[in-house]
Parts: C-alpha cells; sequence; structure tokens
C-alpha cells in the first residue's frame, strides 16, 4: 500500500471512531450511585411514575453504558412504553429459575407473570419496577450484565440504539458472578397462598390471592398487595417485616395510598396469626418488643401513648398485653371455651402519613392516564 494512503487510513480512523460513538444525548443522566428509600405518597402525586426514559451511550472504547433522559414524556403512549420497557428489563434479568432464591422457589407461572406485568403497567407498579430498572442500570455500567456484543456493534453501526432490554442476555459477567455488590433482585413463586417478601426478593404462591383478607370482610387488591410486599423490600423499608409495628406502617406507607387510588377503601385491620393454645412467653413476644422500644426509643409502656395504636383484641381479661394468638380458658366445669378458638387480630389507627393524610381523589395532581 502507498505510504500516503497508509497515512490517510491513519488519519480517517478517529474519525471513524468518533463516528461510530454518537454523542451523548440532550438530559442524559446516570442513575444515581445509592438507591434511596421510595417514598410513594409522594411518587404517586407525581404526573408521572416510570423516570426517565431508558437509553443506552457509547461510552468511552465504544462499550455501552446506560442511563435516562431526564425529561417527562410527551404523552401517555410515551410513559406506557417507558413503564413496558422496565417490565421487559425485568423479564430478562429479574425472574427467577427454579431453585435460585431458595431451595424450594418454583418459577412463575404465566397467570403469576400476567399479573406482574398489570402491576408493572400502573402507576405504583411503575414506581417500584423504576427501582428494580435503576438496580439493573447501575450493575451494567459497572460490567456486571453480560450483553450481545454483535447486536451491539450492529447498533453503531446503524446509528441507531436498540433498547436495554433487548441488548442484555440475561447473565451476569465473570466479574458480576464474584463481586460481592452484584445483587439482583429477583421475582420467584413458591407452593402456597398469598405472597412474601425479602430483602431481595418477592415471592407468589401458586394458588393465589384470595378475593377478601382471612377472617376480615376487607376486598384484596392484588396490585396493593405487590406494592406492600415491595415495602419489605431493599427499595422499601427491609426491616420492616417481622414486627407488628413495621407490617402496619408498611400497609400505611406502601398499601393503603395503592388501595385508595385503585377505589378501595384502605385497609384498617392486619391479622396476627399463631399457633393457638400457647401460654408460655416468646423471646419475640409483643411485651418484650415494647420492651425494646423503651430501651432504644425511649417510648413509656406505661401510658403506651405513642404505641396505642397497637393492640391485641385477644380474649382474656383486658387490659392487658397479650402476644397477639389465641388463648383458650378452661370454663368454670373444665371444658374449654370455644368461643376463644379464634384468630387474634391487630389493629391500628392511621398515622399521619396513611390514609388520612392522602388527597382526596379529585384533589390529586393530575397524571397521565393510560388506556
Amino acid at each position: 500500500m502507498p505510504s500516503f494512503i497508509r497515512t490517510l487510513a491513519l488519519l480517517a480512523l478517529p474519525l471513524a471512531a468518533s463516528a461510530a460513538c454518537p454523542p451523548l444525548p440532550a438530559g442524559y443522566t446516570e442513575p444515581p450511585a445509592q438507591r434511596l428509600q421510595v417514598d410513594l405518597v409522594r411518587e404517586l402525586a407525581q404526573p408521572w411514575q416510570a423516570g426517565g426514559e431508558i437509553v443506552l451511550v457509547c461510552g468511552a472504547g465504544g462499550q455501552p453504558l446506560a442511563g435516562r433522559l431526564a425529561r417527562p414524556p410527551a404523552d401517555a403512549a410515551e410513559e406506557r412504553a417507558r413503564r413496558a420497557e422496565q417490565f421487559a428489563l425485568a423479564k430478562r434479568l429479574n425472574l427467577a429459575r427454579r431453585g435460585e432464591v431458595n431451595p424450594r422457589n418454583l418459577v412463575l407461572a404465566p397467570e403469576q407473570l400476567a399479573l406482574l406485568e398489570r402491576f408493572a403497567l400502573a402507576d405504583a407498579g411503575a414506581v417500584w419496577l423504576r427501582e428494580v430498572a435503576d438496580d439493573t442500570l447501575r450493575l451494567f455500567n459497572k460490567g456486571y450484565l453480560e450483553y450481545d456484543r454483535a447486536l451491539w456493534q450492529r447498533t453503531l453501526r446503524s446509528g441507531r440504539m436498540t433498547r436495554l432490554s433487548q441488548l442484555l442476555t440475561g447473565r451476569l459477567t465473570e466479574a458480576g458472578q464474584f463481586a460481592e455488590d452484584a445483587q439482583v433482585f429477583k421475582f420467584a413463586a413458591y407452593a402456597g397462598p398469598g405472597a412474601m417478601a425479602q430483602p431481595g426478593a418477592i415471592g407468589l404462591g401458586d394458588a393465589g390471592l384470595k378475593c377478601h383478607f382471612p377472617s376480615s370482610s376487607e376486598l384484596v387488591d392484588p396490585h396493593a398487595i405487590l406494592s406492600h410486599e415491595f415495602g419489605h423490600t431493599r427499595y422499601g423499608d427491609p426491616d420492616s417485616s417481622g414486627s407488628l409495628l413495621g407490617e402496619a406502617r408498611t400497609v400505611e406507607r406502601y398499601e393503603n395510598p395503592v388501595r385508595l387510588r385503585n377505589g378501595y377503601e384502605p385497609r384498617a385491620l392486619y391479622f396476627q396469626r399463631t399457633s393457638q393454645g400457647r401460654l408460655e412467653p416468646r423471646k419475640d413476644s409483643l411485651l418484650d418488643r415494647l420492651s425494646i422500644l423503651k430501651r432504644e426509643k425511649g417510648i413509656a409502656i406505661a401510658d403506651q401513648r405513642s404505641v396505642d395504636r397497637y393492640h391485641c383484641d385477644c380474649p382474656g381479661p383486658l387490659p392487658v398485653i397479650l402476644d397477639c394468638e389465641v388463648r383458650q380458658r378452661p370454663g368454670a366445669d373444665g371444658i374449654t371455651d370455644p368461643s376463644f378458638e379464634h384468630d387474634c387480630k391487630l389493629n391500628w389507627k392511621p398515622e399521619p402519613w396513611g390514609a388520612d393524610a392522602l388527597p382526596a381523589p379529585e384533589k390529586r395532581v393530575p397524571r397521565l392516564r393510560l388506556p
């Protein structure tokens, strides 16, 4: 090759590289380095919930990076497209394989996946799936998620960016497999009814959800149940599960706002069901929990002014603090009174951030309505 032709070719390389990597689009931002606890009441008061449009850009060296465009959607169709992309990312990365979350977890059935999709396209679901998607963006930008390199090269040559959900393979890279901070959130199924959560996963029972809460006439809103479970994950308050106060606050912060938005009455009753007949106090009894609160937060148990919203309607010589479990009391003739063979109930009054603090439906901030 003549020297002048080779020189021209070398000079053209930077131009070719710059043409292959288009400039960053206006308003491009990477996801926050640290996730923040979701304030669902505030988020639902906003005119849009899915966050900025997820886009791919070309980083230094030509590798793909992912972020969002900080601009509101133009219309309901664009907002719905953003919600759909968040769900597409969840389908690609966040659906658990059998035994992946724990040895007994199952794969989501088609009906469970359909419920999750409806939730993801609704307002509250868009907020939660936005947080899951931001986790995905962070993992991708750290090099923890595998992507289709051939598709990325075709994307660069065409000049039209593909969607992140199409680029990902759904697998971790070698670096991601050994990184302690490469924790992928998972949706899984399990044998049984209802739904449950842990900081890094949500499980849906294969027996589905009931139409009414057990021992209650209150209707069940499936989307509110999913939002409740999200409240127990790392996107809400992961320390809220397993305690009476935590469950009640989860209902108020993450379940009732969704119920009200969907036309349901706010949930006013939470049931703590335990084995009946237990008379010995447990290490995690209600009285023990109140004692811990007294030591750690200065609550006066004598008058219980700070915790009078939590009490058990259990049979017994009130006023006493019982452990929210069925207590069978022998009658005068020594026969157990059958009227005490039922579940105890935990009642609470709404806190300031609960149902009473939510705006009435006609006063809500206008929002995009999806078809």
